[in-house]
């Protein structure tokens, strides 16, 4: 039998609380306590609680060094979560398995095999921590992918260690650990967080470290890190945006109301410029994502035979959608390397617009080919100059906060829909005033086409 030991009063134990989940069993193969392992996916947030309760009720009942495992992907924000922890704890030890990287053993730019980690040093340093000693932390410079040096670590007063990196709960390490912590988010976002992370840290072209991610860091994920991280007895899946703190995002007011150039170039200052656009934009749906729901695409962008990707997540304030965004200019081979990842294409649409642009915003006048109509956006990166020039153009009252991926979702749902019998089309008639985010569109038309299914199937039946 395991002895069991829950944080709180044991009487006044209440069930479902997230404290309460934390419990020490005792482990079979030494005289050791661990963490039980916790069955829900935790937020960023909860997690941070929890690991800090589990690490508390760990050095109460263990001599020594307490070894905590955290692992998960490249972008996961591990890094972002010992920072956490730190400034919580000042006195843990934060080891990265990245500084126990050997250049030498590096093959075809791979820097997540495995076999690149120097584990006689990295084993060496955890015993000697567990002995009391202090040990001599290896340096490692991604730039020259090589080891630069040695920082002198003690055993930190807390007596807890962390040890951070995508193979930190490996079968190597795993026996050591007193506890183990996974992190993980969507791959379209721990996408994006390893490119911004590599072009600061390595000096990458973005291009190239997501050619490398799909290549390499991918397929190394699948094979061998997510496996260990089923070990876990915490997971924390961090839904944080990288978007969040995206400054100067792009305020847009959309209609479907038709102007002539005339009337906009009417409103626009003396030296405004006029050019003509046709656009391809091919909308990315990242894997696991709900096609009716999601509205985080990844879109590749076809200019005048330029491509740039971009990630970008709408916000609405209606009448405005907000566009924080980051773009990077890529060649049309990354499209297999996304691919490969796991995105798939939801919609392409092609656009032609007719650009008037000038040092407040910018006017288009958008022919959507896909569902052949016109919109006129107004965007720029003052909401207040946007709104006055979309006022001026009369606009007023006829916006439609909607990205065009969703208003051609919307369309589709509509077409669904005029193809029922008349008894049905009322009971699932859109009322397109009682919309007012994209959020609601695409939740109502995902609960519409489950009914239209449904309806469909049961008006079959009655003949």
């Amino acid at each position: 039998m395991t002895q069991e030991i829950t944080i709180g009063d044991l009487g006044s134990r209440k069930q479902g609380l997230l404290k309460d989940q934390v419990r020490l069993v005792k482990r079979k193969d030494c005289d050791r306590y661990e963490i039980a392992r916790i069955q829900d996916n935790l937020s960023f947030e909860k997690g941070f609680f929890v690991v800090i309760r589990a690490c508390q009720l760990l050095t109460q009942k263990n001599e020594g060094i307490v070894l905590v495992g955290l692992a998960g992907p490249s972008g996961a924000g591990k890094t972002s979560f010992s920072e956490k922890i730190l400034n919580f704890m000042p006195n843990v030890a934060v080891i990265s398995m990245d500084n126990y990287n050997d250049g030498s053993r590096v093959i075809d730019d791979n820097f997540d095999d495995p076999r690149l980690t120097d584990y006689d040093t990295l084993l060496k340093n955890i015993r000697d921590l567990k002995e009391g000693k202090s040990v001599e932390v290896p340096i490692y410079d991604f730039k020259s992918s090589s080891r630069t040096g040695y920082r002198t670590l003690e055993v930190p007063g807390s007596r807890i260690v962390i040890i951070e990196g995508i193979y930190a709960l490996s079968e190597k390490l795993r026996p050591l650990l007193d506890l183990r912590v996974s992190v993980t988010g969507g791959v379209h976002f721990d996408l994006v967080k390893r490119v911004l992370r590599d072009i600061q840290r390595v000096g990458q072209e973005p291009e190239e470290i997501i050619y490398q991610i799909s290549e390499t860091v991918y397929p190394m994920y699948k094979a061998f890190i997510e496996p260990d991280l089923k070990t876990a007895h915490i997971r924390i899946v961090n839904k944080f945006n990288p978007f969040t703190g995206f400054q100067s995002p792009t305020y847009i007011l959309k209609s479907s109301r038709n102007l002539t150039v005339d009337q906009v170039k009417s409103v626009m200052s003396d030296e405004h410029t006029q050019t003509l656009e046709e656009t391809y934009d091919i909308y990315l749906l990242p894997p696991g994502e709900d096609p009716e729901t999601c509205q985080s695409y990844l879109r590749m962008r076809n200019r005048e035979g330029r491509y740039s990707l971009m990630f970008e997540e709408w916000v609405t304030d209606s009448p405005f959608v907000i566009s924080p965004r980051i773009t990077f200019e890529v060649s049309v081979r990354l499209l297999g390397g996304l691919m490969a990842l796991g995105y798939t294409i939801a919609s392409i649409l092609k656009r032609s617009s007719h650009v008037f642009s000038d040092e407040k915003v910018c006017v288009k006048i958008d022919w959507l080919e896909q569902i052949s109509r016109h919109y006129v956006q107004v965007q720029g990166r003052d909401r207040v100059s946007v709104r006055c020039v979309a006022e001026q153009l009369g606009l007023e009252g006829s916006y439609t906060p909607r990205t065009y991926v969703e208003l051609m979702q919307l369309e589709k749902l509509v077409n669904e829909v005029m193809v029922l019998p008349d008894e049905l089309k009322t009971k699932l008639s859109i009322d397109d005033e009682k919309l007012s985010s994209p959020k609601e569109t695409l939740s109502l038309a995902a609960t519409r086409n489950n009914f239209l299914k449904r309806c469909y199937l049961l008006y079959l039946c009655a003949f």
